[in-house]
């Protein structure tokens, strides 16, 4: 008797745990079942909306509307579901499309250049200084540049 008992009570802690599980992530790949008037059908959720609508489509077509309007919100209820999948994976490439630009900056910030004096410096601030000896390259060429051009003009 003692054992029947205990195993009532594994059933009630089964049936607490499956309460409080937290629900399924759905994607578009996620395999569903459903128990419709149509029997049992699996497939994806755009899967069972095309099932579903066809379905729909067949029952009016037998004049029977109170059937094709359950079809159809079985097939309105599996759009839904494919709407929140598309949701959830666009989130997800959100996330790794965030996580990836993190660990390239992470990757740049700790990234060392030798400069031409022999010391380290970081690699964002290398390319600042570049840009800056860049730009007084240029106006000390446009200078020596002018200087010619008013020699020329002197001797002429």
């Amino acid at each position: 008797m003692k054992q029947n008992n205990h195993n009532r009570q594994n059933r009630r802690f089964n049936n607490a745990s499956r309460a409080n599980r937290p629900a399924q992530t759905i994607y578009r790949n996620t395999c569903l079942d459903s128990s419709g008037p149509a029997g049992k059908l699996r497939g994806t959720p755009l899967q069972l909306n095309e099932k579903y609508v066809a379905l729909a489509k067949d029952a009016s077509t037998a004049n029977d509307m109170i059937l094709a309007e359950q079809y159809r919100q079985y097939a309105d209820h599996y759009m839904r579901l494919q709407n929140i999948a598309i949701e959830n994976e666009n989130i997800l490439r959100a996330q790794k499309e965030a996580q990836q630009a993190a660990s390239a900056a992470a990757q740049t910030e700790n990234e060392v250049i030798e400069s031409p004096e022999g010391t380290e410096i970081p690699a964002d601030v290398s390319t600042e200084t570049n840009s800056v000896t860049e730009e007084t390259e240029t106006a000390q060429e446009e200078n020596t540049n002018l200087d010619q051009d008013e020699s020329n003009l002197a001797t002429e």
